[in-house]
């Protein structure tokens, strides 16, 4: 029975910030694909996002349709029905052909991060973390356990120290955490010598968690094949998200892939509920999953304006990090003056480098349109170019 004077579109547009922004035009694959892209409906509407790490053009338009479709449904737990928590780990597990207890997933990868910390961050230096990453576990460990956790300075070249953390492992080491590609450098380890890391560290008492926020956007052949090591029994923690490539970031929904005993020592964390994904989450990454071009297209998309960027960087003799994200990591000389100079320009940017580079920003790559803006503006800082 349908309550007077209130349908399904207008149920849509009020409910178009649970979802995500809802003026779309209708879009082909290929080169076409970002052409009319997700118009950004935020509240702080004004602003340049270039510091969140979205995916600026927003999620396929068949993820879209889907949550229209399922709208009706919001009253209802994500649970018993085609779009349910269960059915997006199935599927998870298909695709990576592995068993479903060996699948976790979370409100956010965010959550997962956190779930390590429980469980693994009891104990001083019981986890080991990059000096210089996505450093949600560390954090975490720090303040609800009150203690440090080990932290390993990167190397020269900016990458993640793997011998290093090597020589660090004890028998106290419970956690490894590697970010892969690393947030904010946004340089990536090489396949042989991660995978090679990760046989050599793991052990029935110490878990090589390997965040993997980023992978959809690295070529795929030079990608480390992770997923051959879980199935081989190494004991890897496979963390990854919907928010990065898939263009989700709205509906929080991130998982991770790892041993039956692992998996069920992290949901022990929320009681082995797992319904704590949203409907239009659900929905969305089933249907995400399902739309394998949508992702190739976006990373081609992301690789371009990357290109387009870093040429200009180049051109303007600024220092960065080559990327393999959808993110730069540059040199500003003066983060601080950097940032205020840009703010009443309309960019909200934050610090990227942490303690260790210091007068370092990470920039999100958002649409062609945005950066042309972007560089324009740090065209006219002439200081920096001294």
């Amino acid at each position: 029975m349908n309550t007077p004077g209130f349908n399904r579109r207008k149920f849509l547009q009020l409910g178009s910030t649970v979802a995500v922004a809802s003026a779309v035009t209708p879009i082909a694959y290929g080169a076409s694909l970002f052409k009319n892209d997700v118009l950004e409906l935020s509240l702080d509407n004004e602003n340049l996002r270039l510091f969140s790490n979205e995916n600026p053009y927003g999620p396929s338009p068949k993820v879209l349709d889907a949550i229209t479709q399922q709208t009706n449904r919001v009253n209802r737990y994500a649970s018993f029905h085609r779009y349910d928590t269960n059915n997006l780990k199935k599927m998870i597990a298909e695709h990576n052909n592995i068993k479903e207890d060996q699948v976790i997933l979370g409100h956010g990868s965010f959550e997962i991060l956190c779930m390590l910390t429980r469980s693994f961050g009891k104990e001083q230096n019981s986890i080991i973390v990059p000096a210089t990453t996505f450093n949600v576990t560390a954090a975490f460990a720090d303040r609800i356990f009150d203690h440090k956790v080990k932290r390993i300075v990167l190397n020269q070249e900016m990458n993640i120290d793997l011998e290093a953390t090597k020589k660090a492992v004890t028998k106290d080491t419970k956690l490894v955490y590697i970010c892969n590609p690393n947030n904010p450098t946004g340089k990536a380890l090489s396949a042989s010598e991660l995978e090679s890391f990760c046989k050599e560290v793991t052990s029935s008492t110490c878990t090589v968690a390997i965040d993997e926020a980023y992978i959809e956007l690295m070529n795929p052949s030079d990608a480390p094949n992770t997923i051959q090591l879980l199935r081989d029994k190494y004991n890897v923690l496979i963390i990854r998200t919907f928010s990065k490539a898939y263009g989700l970031a709205g509906l929080r929904v991130g998982y991770a892939m790892g041993s039956a005993e692992t998996i069920a020592l992290l949901n022990h964390q929320h009681y082995n509920f797992s319904g704590l994904i949203s409907n239009p989450g659900i929905v969305a990454a089933i249907t995400a999953l399902e739309d394998t071009s949508y992702v190739e297209a976006y990373r081609n998309k992301n690789k371009e304006v990357r290109t387009y960027v870093e040429k200009k960087l180049d051109t303007l003799g600024i220092k960065y990090v080559n990327s393999n994200t959808n993110f730069i990591l540059m040199d500003v000389k003066d983060s601080k003056r950097f940032r205020l100079e840009l703010k009443p320009l309309g960019f909200a940017i934050v610090p990227g480098g942490g303690k260790h580079y210091p007068t370092w920003v990470r920039i999100s790559i958002g649409r062609l349109e945005e950066m042309k803006i972007f560089l324009k503006a740090v065209d006219a800082m002439n200081w920096l170019k001294v």
